[in-house]
């Protein structure tokens, strides 16, 4: 009797615990509209006659509506990790990373950097849960490929 019920105790402990790790690590409501982006793509935009292009996370490189959280590991977030030290590397108390396409809570603090800044300086709107989404990908300003500058999503 004992080793019956201690089994069933451990199944439902086992069970909670599943769960928690799943809503943990889930995407939201919004982001599982979009599939995780498994690696990057390329935008071009041109200004007058000359083009220029930049790396940004995407989902078979083509499709830009996706999203990266902790534990993401591919080209794109190594993408992500270069924007955020091209955009804020001068900014006081921003934290460089070291682009290693690895999401982890370095880039998590980093993202809700960003995101806290632009709730300050840009749109009171802004969402800070230290995710890539849309909306840091709309904000976000992208290194060039072919200049030092860098080129905006919606550009």
């Amino acid at each position: 009797m004992f080793k019956s019920g201690a089994r069933r105790g451990l199944a439902a402990a086992a069970i909670v615990l599943a769960a928690a790790v799943v809503q943990l690590v889930a995407p939201s409501a919004a982001q599982a509209a979009n599939p995780q982006c498994d690696g990057a793509g390329v935008i071009i935009r041109t200004y007058g006659s000359d083009s220029y292009s930049a790396w940004i996370p995407a989902y078979r490189s083509s499709n830009f509506n996706c999203w990266l959280l902790r534990g993401s590991h591919n080209s794109g977030v190594g993408h992500l990790q270069r924007a955020l030290n091209h955009d804020f590397g001068d900014e006081p108390g921003y934290v460089m990373l070291n682009p290693d396409n690895d999401f982890g809570p370095k880039t998590e603090a980093a993202l809700r950097f960003a995101q806290t800044f632009w709730r300050t300086h840009v749109d009171p709107n802004v969402k800070v849960d230290g995710g890539y989404g849309t909306q840091t990908r709309n904000l976000l300003c992208w290194p060039s490929m072919n200049s030092s500058g860098c080129i905006g999503y919606l550009d």
